[in-house]
């Protein structure tokens, strides 16, 4: 019961995407099996191992540090505003957000995004067995 309702609400969301699908004779299950599959593979593998951890705290570590520079830059622009306890939603909230907007936008501009998408999407391609 632990896992069945996951299970089953996987099933909804598959039969749903099939039911609204304007061509379902065409739909190929094999690869969405696939995904599912890797999906499963990949979160045992990162939750239960501590090589999964240690990735895991890798990337949160990154998060934290980039969260930090943007800390470091709303106390430089507002001073001690930012600092004292009770700061404005929009310091504490809204401008990290922002920074990392600028981030992925100057990602996206270097066309770093981009190639990392298509390197994903390569990746994925090769192993459904899909092309699009």
């Amino acid at each position: 019961m632990r896992y069945g309702i996951s299970i089953l609400g996987i099933l909804v969301v598959l039969l749903l995407a099939w039911l609204a699908s304007s061509n379902r004779k065409v739909v190929k299950f094999k690869p969405i099996i696939m995904m599912i599959a890797i999906q499963i593979i990949l979160s045992v593998l990162l939750l239960n191992t501590e090589f999964g951890f240690n990735i895991i705290m890798g990337i949160s570590t990154i998060f934290s540090t980039l969260l930090e520079y943007a800390n470091e830059g709303v106390s430089f622009v507002f001073g001690g505003m930012a600092n004292a306890g009770e700061a404005p939603f929009f310091l504490t909230v809204l401008l990290p957000i922002i920074f990392i907007s600028v981030l992925i936008g100057i990602l996206q501009h270097l066309e770093i995004l981009p190639f990392l998408m298509k390197g994903i999407g390569w990746l994925l391609s090769k192993v459904t067995m899909c092309t699009f």
